[in-house]
């Protein structure tokens, strides 16, 4: 009795407003599924940042239908959609040796090899949004077609789980480029970037040593606490996320 009022609990709490922001600055992203459980944390993460070309706003995601994926992408939500597999390595499986990995135990004999890990979880995913684009990660890519229609549709045979934002803010995106001396150009899309990028000529530095202009695509996320940029392409892409008041350069 106690373990189903323990799991009858668990399904019904819900990600704050406060925790969603927290994790969103953090870069940390959570997914809650109907039977209460939630996605490995630091799996999930992995697989988030592993997406290329953007870098999704949105930090807590709930598993819903695929019929009500269908319904909510049709009313401009953004989805998440998720193949999870648990890849494994024989340990029996002999690989050739490297000095690399083997010379600092040939000359510290009292380093000890490390195990390499046998197996893992990896998630394959994909973000949709019909305002913006249709993002996916490697091993999205590697394992299902471009069309990413045929999910919503019904027609695709795979084990896809869906996900809807739990808590969404307001957010929009910004594609620059920060010219030699400092001045920022914002564009409509990547490809207006890439291409004002090209016109803009590098600025000759000292010892001969140029300075070019730099890619600045970044999400400008308005929170409770105040409007942060979080940035997925760029000098700062590596930090979790800085105020967009700050007068950083």
């Amino acid at each position: 009795m106690k373990e189903v009022i323990a799991m009858t609990m668990t399904m019904n709490i819900a990600y704050t407003e406060q925790q969603s922001e927290t994790w969103l600055l953090e870069r940390i992203y959570h997914a809650k599924l109907r039977d209460g459980r939630e996605l490995s944390v630091p799996d999930l993460t992995r697989a988030m940042t592993q997406i290329t070309g953007f870098s999704v706003p949105l930090s807590t995601w709930q598993e819903i239908s695929a019929e009500q994926a269908q319904v909510a992408y049709q009313q401009g939500i953004p989805l998440l959609l998720s193949n999870e597999y648990v890849w494994e390595h024989h340990q029996e499986t002999n690989e050739p040796w490297g000095p690399n990995s083997n010379m600092r135990i040939l000359i510290n004999e009292y380093i000890r090899v490390q195990p390499r890990a046998t197996a893992g979880t990896e998630y394959a995913v994909c973000y949709l949004d019909s305002k913006r684009d249709t993002y996916s990660n490697a091993a999205w890519s590697a394992e299902f077609p471009s069309n990413t229609a045929m999910f919503l549709d019904g027609n695709a045979h795979a084990a896809i789980t869906f996900f809807s934002p739990c808590v969404q803010f307001p957010s929009t995106v910004h594609y620059t480029v920060k010219t030699s001396d400092g001045h920022m150009h914002e564009y409509a899309d990547r490809a207006g970037a890439m291409q004002g990028f090209q016109t803009l000529v590098p600025q000759e530095g000292g010892m001969l040593h140029p300075t070019f202009p730099q890619f600045c695509y970044y999400n400008e996320v308005t929170c409770p606490s105040g409007i942060y940029r979080l940035e997925f392409f760029g000098p700062r892409m590596d930090e979790q996320e800085y105020d967009s008041a700050s007068k950083r350069s």
